[in-house]
């Protein structure tokens, strides 16, 4: 005579019978587990904590793990500004500076266009198409004095007449934007990253990589400063 086939839960059951100390070594099951009360849909006091304790940590969990996937971003993009800075103090000329510069923003930040507004002309010429020539007194420029004395990257939606001005016929597709003042609240000008994804840059996001970059490019055009200049400051 054939034994009866035993179905999973029948092992799972037998086992737990023979080793009665196991959810006590793992605790962690016994968490997961939900235990229905006997008076059926009623529940208990301790039921509704449990209940609630299960879904706190859970949130915790959800949390923790957010902060570690943050943390872990961080650390590769201080990384690869290390690596950039390195690369950029390696190029004497200001096309190439600004090339590679704009190469690595529109990977690392998965950006979709990259726009830069010096208020220095002759900065401007030297360096790449990305770059171009904005006077600050520019009623159109003026616009944007409020970020630009903040001193740190502003992130989020712009109106449309800003997006006109800094993205031109590609501003109907920038959803986002990352603002990012040039040298001391902005005295050198200002970088813009737009992306079409609404959510790629939001207010409160973390910017120091962005900040530290400006800094980088301020003081790149600083060297850049014809020796005229340089004495006469």
């Amino acid at each position: 005579m054939h034994e009866k086939k035993l179905t999973l839960k029948d092992v799972v059951a037998k086992y737990l019978r023979r080793n009665p100390e196991f959810l006590t070594e793992y605790p962690d099951i016994l968490e997961s587990l939900q235990l229905n009360h006997p008076s059926g849909s009623a529940s208990s006091l301790i039921e509704r904590q449990v209940a609630h304790l299960r879904h706190k940590n859970h949130e915790l969990s959800r949390q923790l793990n957010r902060m570690v996937q943050v943390a872990s971003e961080n650390e590769h993009l201080m990384s690869r500004l290390h690596q950039l800075t390195l690369e950029l103090m390696s190029l004497n000329d200001p096309a190439l500076f600004f090339q590679q510069l704009g190469r690595s923003l529109l990977q690392d930040f998965k950006a979709d266009i990259l726009r830069i507004c010096l208020f220095n002309p002759k900065h401007a010429a030297l360096a790449s198409e990305e770059v171009r020539w904005v006077d600050r007194k520019d009623e159109e420029v003026q616009q944007f004095q409020a970020h630009l004395e903040k001193g740190h990257t502003v992130c989020g939606r712009l109106n449309e007449r800003k997006l006109n001005f800094l993205f031109g016929a590609k501003a109907r597709w920038v959803q986002s934007t990352g603002l990012v003042p040039l040298g001391e609240n902005g005295a050198d000008g200002m970088m813009a990253i737009g992306s079409s994804d609404p959510g790629r840059f939001y207010p409160g996001m973390g910017t120091l990589f962005l900040d530290l970059l400006a800094d980088v490019i301020s003081s790149s055009l600083d060297n850049a400063s014809p020796e005229e200049e340089r004495l006469s400051a």
